[in-house]
């Protein structure tokens, strides 16, 4: 890692489609099973699979955008990985190309970019921690 190199997450739109899908919750868990495999995969330091919402015009009821058909569904997903990169734009870049050549003729639509802060950043567990309270571990890590 060099100086300018930062921490940046990356959110996709990533639609996929899924052959022979008996239901609408067989399409996602497939889906969301083959992206997250390709992900993990990657360079990225961290990923979240989301299933994007989508709202009603008229009545405003929020749903899964999943579309399931005889034998085929599409599923919308939203992809968050986390890169390192020097800027912006290069992040997008490295995301996309991480995920592109392991996600073959899926079109990648970058929702939002931004710098990961450390304070963002989730605390390594200790497991020493694990069965104490709250009051003990906070004594524990001041002194």
């Amino acid at each position: 890692m060099s100086i300018d190199e930062q921490w940046y997450e990356i959110q996709l739109s990533v639609p996929w489609v899924v052959a022979g899908a008996k239901s609408v919750q067989d399409a996602i868990n497939i889906a969301v099973a083959e992206v997250g495999t390709r992900t993990k995969s990657t360079e990225a330091r961290s990923s979240e699979i989301l299933v994007q919402d989508v709202v009603c015009p008229s009545c405003g009821y929020e749903m899964e955008a999943a579309l399931c058909t005889t034998d085929f569904a599409l599923v919308v997903l939203t992809v968050i990985v986390e890169m390192l990169a020097e800027s912006h734009e290069e992040s997008e870049r490295v995301a996309k190309r991480e995920l592109g050549v392991r996600m073959k003729d899926i079109p990648l639509t970058v929702l939002e970019t931004r710098p990961v802060d450390e304070a963002d950043e989730k605390p390594e567990m200790n497991f020493a921690d694990l069965g104490r309270d709250v009051q003990s571990r906070n004594e524990t890590k001041q002194t």
